[in-house]
């Protein structure tokens, strides 16, 4: 009866622990939307990327705390951004990938989101 139990209780919390991830994943997919649709907005606008302090501002909660990453080449015509996901959520804009930047393990990266824009 005590192993059914245990069992039972590390069920229920293995399932709120990975609702738990879900919700935040998918709020880190929603904040992803919006970053991109801001690069194409921008694209159409400009006729290139925005430099790292335009998007600095635009997102002030996202880029300073370096679990979100943004490069544009020196041109700012090509550019991708990286942000820290832990589930693979095939809504996600972007590819996944193993991180190389610690304590973020996976991440979803956008290359070149406004390709055929400008």
């Amino acid at each position: 009866m005590k192993l059914k139990v245990f069992i039972g209780v590390f069920v229920a919390l293995l399932l709120f622990g990975l609702g738990g991830l879900y919700t935040k994943d998918s709020a880190t997919v929603g904040q992803a939307n919006l970053v991109e649709s801001f690069f194409k907005d921008y694209c159409r606008q400009h006729g290139s990327y925005p430099t790292y302090e335009t998007v600095e501002r635009e997102f002030p909660g996202l880029y300073p705390n370096h679990d979100w990453y943004y490069w544009p080449n020196e041109a700012r015509t090509v550019a991708s951004f990286q942000y820290p996901m832990t589930l693979p959520i095939p809504s996600a804009p972007g590819r996944s990938k193993i991180s190389e930047f610690i304590p973020i393990i996976y991440a979803y990266v956008v290359h070149h989101p406004c390709e055929g824009l400008f």
